[in-house]
């Protein structure tokens, strides 16, 4: 693939709820720009992009799949990411490495639970967006209703149609272009790839008026010469009003929607002109800021620029093991990633050797002796890296900011069928967690058995079946359980001293630590704040490992402490009987003691569950709902499916899915997403207490 300037390049990613189209949007993508010749469908499973044989089986995206193509003289970098919330992890990685995104949205359901979750995501990383309305020739089709969802429920979202559909439902042929104010139809014949423009007739002209004068509007905003001519009533000229749009995207005040039906050809090749017109070159976006690790500029920070000519600087934001290698997918913010070169692992300080560059599309590979800034490529020879870790060359050490991933919410006991597989079960479960962020595994320490721990039931089922498939290990899975969690109630500080003498060298050592509770979703947070000398630097590290093993096997019943933030006060240490595993006992048990003080109390995981249901089942749904501990946050009976929005303990809907369709004869539909933890009720303290819960 040729080589293209820096601001030619658009690093993008599809996202949408499941369903919405996000596959067949990426399909005709690759379908027009030439990087396929023939069309794939997922619904035949022969979609380029979800390659994976459990993705072909389903029919949906498991895994954030990577190509590039060209269009009108740019290379788009594309990620088609996962719309099932147990794969949210895969949207958060790719996200957190684009410079901008499509958004799908359904014709018919318009804004749905995960198109909220992945839209979120993608402002808190503060990328630009394009909307795209897909499914317009469905019966219920209502392109301005999907407008409207997405000003109502996208937060910050301000959509502006840039397109207007010819036609509604089955007879639905083509769009008003509203920069260039003339009508596309596409060819069926040619499966979309010959289209034809004309100009608006007088009549289409005033039906698209107001949506035009819209567009000059927001064209405007933020530049006095346009303003002036917008309020004199001049018309903006065609560059005048693409530089307008494309600064008010970039600006993120407002957000593009173009609409059609990919399903059926028509409109995907105004996604691509939106995308090369509006979205941001990584030029656009502003330099990203490095922590500096280790000499006289260390724990400052340091801006990395897309700048070919700078020290490389990359990210590793996906691991796919491979038997000829592991893959590491990178995205390079500076600099050259060169095959063949030495880099540094800032999180592990060591030096690493990358021995191939690919371009990737899909599940196929293209050779590349190098990769410039703004680049995403998959490297072979990363042994030690791990999702989030930043790559550099030589020079200083830097560490970009990481890929933030939900708590587990859900756990299996797996166990292997022979010993055969016993040998090798730990082996497959650590590959697979190095690859997956939101996947980990552990031993219960009373039972002797693994227990795996993922975002939900298509989650863990999806790994099980991998282990079976692509690693020949086969192993029985128990139910799947709830992964409860603790919390501290309040702060506390403790001094702890630990001694031990059994003849001989003894163990000493004394640790006075604060714990408080933490923003939720703050993770662990430790902190040293003891005077230099108090306890000697070597054993520092061992202070801070017995905490955070403390707080990851929990207190009374087992379950991990999360939120949480310690400190480290002071100590003291004995010349001859203080060592690391002293330290690191001493650590663990004031975690025990500072914990106990502070007050613990139990909580769980709560669902935020979206059901779509026919007005005539809706009683039956809200009463099953109300049986299972939920609360009723929204319902809009105005539509037709009527929509449900409620809050409910993930414990009382594992099996959900055949009790919504038996009571909707088929026809309710459900989604649902990790939402928060709150405290468990009286009634599941005393069975955890009876030791009924696990």
């Amino acid at each position: 693939m040729k080589a293209v300037s820096i601001s030619a390049i658009r690093n993008i990613g599809i996202i949408a709820h499941i369903d919405a189209g996000k596959t067949t949007v990426s399909e005709r993508i690759l379908f027009y720009t030439g990087r396929e010749h023939q069309l794939g469908e997922v619904h035949e499973g022969t979609a380029t992009m979800d390659y994976l044989e459990e993705e072909q089986q389903r029919g949906i995206t498991i895994t954030a799949a990577a190509t590039t193509c060209e269009w009108d003289g740019h290379r788009i970098n594309l990620i088609d990411t996962p719309g099932h919330v147990d794969f949210t992890a895969e949207v958060e990685r790719s996200l957190r490495v684009l410079d901008g995104a499509v958004g799908v949205f359904c014709g018919v359901a318009g804004v749905e639970a995960q198109s909220e979750t992945v839209w979120r995501q993608a402002s808190r990383y503060r990328i630009p967006r394009v909307a795209f309305v897909n499914k317009l020739d469905r019966v219920g089709a209502d392109f301005a209703r999907a407008v409207e969802s997405m000003r109502k429920r996208l937060p910050g979202c301000v959509p502006v149609p840039f397109t207007l559909p010819i036609g509604s439902e089955k007879d639905f042929c083509g769009v008003f272009d509203l920069v260039a104010m003339e009508a596309v139809h596409w060819d069926e014949a040619s499966q979309g790839v010959e289209m034809t423009r004309r100009p608006l007739t007088e009549e289409e002209a005033l039906e698209a008026a107001d949506a035009r004068q819209r567009l000059e509007e927001v064209a405007s905003d933020g530049d006095d010469a346009l303003t002036e001519k917008f309020l004199n009533g001049v018309a903006l000229t065609r560059e005048e009003l693409v530089g307008g749009l494309r600064r008010s995207v970039l600006a993120l005040r407002i957000t593009p929607v173009l609409c059609g039906t990919a399903l059926r050809n028509k409109g995907v090749q105004l996604i691509l002109d939106a995308v090369v017109r509006y979205l941001p070159s990584p030029v656009d976006m502003p330099a990203v800021e490095a922590h500096v690790i280790g000499g006289k500029e260390d724990g400052s920070m340091s801006p990395v620029q897309a700048d070919p000519k700078g020290q490389f600087v990359g990210l590793a934001f996906k691991i796919i093991s491979d038997k000829h290698g592991d893959l590491t997918f990178v995205r390079v913010y500076q600099g050259r990633l060169e095959s063949g070169a030495q880099v540094y692992n800032a999180r592990t300080q060591k030096v690493e050797r990358v021995s191939h560059v690919y371009l990737m599309h899909a599940a196929s590979r293209e050779a590349q002796e190098s990769a410039d800034a703004g680049n995403i490529v998959a490297v072979v020879g990363l042994r030690t890296a791990v999702t989030g870790d930043t790559i550099c060359g030589k020079g200083k050490l830097l560490s970009l900011e990481r890929p933030s991933f939900p708590e587990c919410v859900i756990s299996r006991r797996i166990e292997p069928r022979t010993v055969a597989d016993k040998d090798r079960l730990a082996e497959v479960l650590a590959r697979i967690a190095r690859e997956d962020p939101t996947f980990r595994f552990q031993q219960d320490d009373e039972t002797g058995q693994l227990v795996i721990y993922g975002m939900g039931e298509l989650h863990l089922e999806v790994i099980t079946n991998r282990m079976t498939r692509d690693f020949g290990v086969n192993a029985s899975v128990g139910q799947p359980r709830v992964a409860y969690r603790q919390r501290l109630k309040s702060a506390a500080t403790v001094t702890h001293r630990f001694a031990r003498q059994t003849g001989g060298k003894g163990l000493f050592a004394e640790v006075q630590l604060r714990v408080e509770p933490g923003k939720p979703g703050s993770g662990f947070t430790w902190a040293n704040l003891s005077a230099q000398g108090v306890i000697p630097r070597e054993f520092l590290p061992s202070v801070e490992s017995g905490v955070r093993g403390a707080a990851r096997s929990g207190l009374d019943y087992g379950y991990e402490v999360i939120d949480v933030r310690a400190t480290l006060l002071g100590g003291a240490f004995h010349d001859v009987d203080s060592n690391e595993v002293a330290f690191n006992i001493c650590a663990s048990m004031a975690f025990q003691d500072a914990a106990k003080a502070a007050g613990v109390e139990v909580i769980e995981p709560i669902m935020r569950l979206e059901v779509t249901t026919p007005p005539e089942y809706m009683s039956g749904v809200i009463g099953d709902l109300n049986a299972r501990r939920a609360q009723i946050q929204n319902l809009d009976t105005s539509t037709n499916p009527c929509i449900i929005e409620a809050d409910v303990p993930l414990a009382e809907v594992f099996g959900y899915a055949t009790a919504v369709r038996s009571m909707s004869q088929g026809r309710a539909a459900y989604s649902m997403e990790p939402r928060l933890y709150a405290p468990v009720s009286a009634q599941v303290m005393a069975r955890l207490e009876a030791g009924e819960i696990l």
